[in-house]
């Protein structure tokens, strides 16, 4: 390991996250975002903003969930590399909870959500039915929170008593129950993402299919996780003092992957889109149609150049990688495409035939869940060692031989 940086210094760095800063900006955003959704939802169209919280609920659920799957992919993988920045995408696991709450947001307001509702559709049979959509969909949430929560708890218990007694505890405690519990974790993503992106997002276009839909929406959310887990790493290495513990080694690596599951998300795309273009089945291809001409179009062009292409082009070398501002610059390129993604697939299903709409409704309730994340964050660094001593140190060691 470095000479400079013992295990020690790497405890109390545990202890260091500036819970109380997101906690102030997680509040300020989310307490603006809540008036806003507030005046929205008593007025007299709260349409648009039920729209709103719905793009955000599938944005955000999604992106929490594609950290806690980062940090299992990287146990089941045995990536040592991460071990620093890890409890920073282990942190997503307390939005999960909040997740379920808000949830109940979409029952309260599916009239206005989910199509299928006033138009029902006896093509599918009792799928699509108010009770067992809502119960099967909310039993899936609560199911990835509990499992992430029991990976994570697990993870960081060794962390906790290293921290608290101030002992070492071997790295390889409890290895092989983790990884147990992070493959679980990755194939309750999997599955239970693919039924949520048929469900939430597939259904409300009548008779749309799309058999990859489901990996397209969790393989989203898992890059949006990544260029997440990126501002966080570049943010916290300033503001905890992680200069030479976080390091440029790292980042470059970090950065590849956001590069790669860039690129992959674009081939998911394009599979999709090949197999659509070709079948020429009308219940199909107006799916696509409807999003790349007329009032659409521009926002369909943008969501293409947001979060493949000004990513994979600005991302291609190595300095771009390992210069934090603008690593940091296209992951929140990418995370705004990602959204605006959200908001293309949902809107248009919905709206009448009306056009893009993006103003003061969808701006407060992306507040009003950016706030609620930072939070959820902030509360989880503030009862976890949000760096793991043990982890931090053998991924310091490996690097340094």
């Amino acid at each position: 390991m470095s000479a400079v940086v013992s295990r020690g210094d790497l405890a109390q760095k545990a202890r260091q996250a500036p819970t109380g800063r997101f906690a102030l900006f997680g509040a300020i955003a989310g307490a603006a975002g809540a008036i806003v959704l507030a005046l929205g939802l008593l007025s007299d169209h709260p349409e648009r903003t039920w729209w709103a919280y719905h793009t955000n609920f599938v944005f955000w659920a999604g992106l929490a969930q594609g950290m806690v799957v980062f940090a299992a992919t990287q146990k089941l993988a045995k990536g040592h590399w991460s071990g620093t920045i890890i409890r920073f995408a282990e942190a997503g696991v307390a939005f999960t909870s909040v997740s379920v709450v808000l949830f109940i947001g979409l029952i309260v307001g599916r009239e206005y959500i989910f199509t299928w509702i006033h138009e029902p559709r006896p093509d599918i049979g009792g799928w699509l039915t108010s009770k067992w959509f809502f119960l099967r969909n909310g039993v899936i949430l609560v199911f990835l929170s509990w499992i992430s929560w029991r990976f994570v708890r697990h993870d960081t218990a060794p962390d906790v008593r290293e921290v608290e007694t101030g002992q070492p505890v071997d790295r390889r405690e409890d290895a092989v129950r983790i990884s147990r519990d992070a493959a679980f974790v990755i194939l309750a993503f999997a599955f239970g993402y693919s039924l949520l992106g048929y469900d939430l997002i597939m259904s409300l276009a009548h008779k749309w299919i799309s058999n990859l839909f489901g990996a397209f929406y969790f393989m989203g959310s898992f890059l949006a996780g990544l260029m997440m887990l990126a501002i966080l790493s570049v943010t916290l290495r300033r503001s905890m003092g992680l200069t030479g513990i976080f390091t440029r080694k790292q980042q470059h690596d970090l950065a590849k992957l956001c590069f790669g599951f860039t690129v992959f998300w674009a081939y998911l795309m394009w599979s999709q889109y090949l197999v659509i273009w070709y079948g020429n089945l009308p219940e199909e291809t107006y799916f696509i149609f409807y999003r790349l001409f007329g009032p659409w179009r521009p926002l369909g062009i943008a969501v293409f150049l947001l979060v493949f292409l000004i990513p994979f082009l600005g991302l291609l070398g190595v300095a771009p990688k390992l210069f934090s501002l603008t690593l940091v610059g296209f992951a929140v390129i990418s995370l705004i495409g990602i959204w605006l993604e959200r908001y293309l697939e949902i809107i248009p299903s919905v709206n009448r035939g009306l056009g893009p709409a993006l103003g003061l409704p969808e701006i407060g309730t992306t507040l009003f869940f950016a706030g609620l994340f930072v939070l959820s964050w902030a509360w989880f660094a503030g009862r976890y060692p949000i760096v793991s001593p043990r982890l931090a140190a053998d991924a310091l060691e490996r690097e340094a031989h």
